[in-house]
């Protein structure tokens, strides 16, 4: 690992205020080559000064908020992370959560996890067998109230013809 990455890999796990010391102090760096990477770390904005005399610094973005809500087991819902699903369901012609899963990258359960809050807020819904976004109104409210099980349930309307 070159001097350059301790430095990076130090940073982007310390969350107090620092300075070319503890730098230096943790990673066993010299000084004066902490002293040349400082500049451009600044410059790609990894940190930012918030002291000029001695110069002290912290990692930008070091506590980034999740606005969400949980419904079980430390799951957080991104409102983010549901506008790109929704993206992605748009586009395509889904009949099954592995084929979303493929496409989005993510697993099956995170994406079957999403898909049972959606249906819940009445944002996604199954019609002949293909995964369809309803409306994006709803959406702020996802993982307040998940109904356990709208998926299967949507699948025997389905089978049934009910929808």
């Amino acid at each position: 690992m070159t001097d350059k990455e301790l430095i990076f890999n130090f940073i982007s796990q310390y969350d107090r205020p620092f300075n070319a010391e503890a730098i230096a102090q943790m990673t066993s760096i010299r000084l004066d080559v902490i002293e040349t990477q400082l500049p451009g770390l600044l410059q790609s904005q990894a940190i930012k000064q918030i002291e000029d005399n001695p110069p002290i610094y912290v990692r930008t973005n070091r506590y980034q908020a999740r606005i969400g809500y949980q419904h079980y087991k430390g799951w957080t819902f991104s409102i983010a992370d549901a506008h790109r699903l929704l993206d992605i369901i748009e586009k395509g012609s889904y009949k099954s959560i592995r084929e979303i899963a493929q496409a989005t990258g993510k697993s099956r359960q995170w994406v079957y996890i999403y898909l049972e809050a959606l249906a819940s807020i009445e944002v996604v819904d199954l019609r002949q067998h293909t995964y369809v976004v309803i409306s994006r109104q709803n959406l702020p409210k996802i993982g307040r109230k998940v109904q356990k099980g709208i998926l299967g349930q949507l699948r025997s309307l389905n089978r049934i013809g009910g929808v």
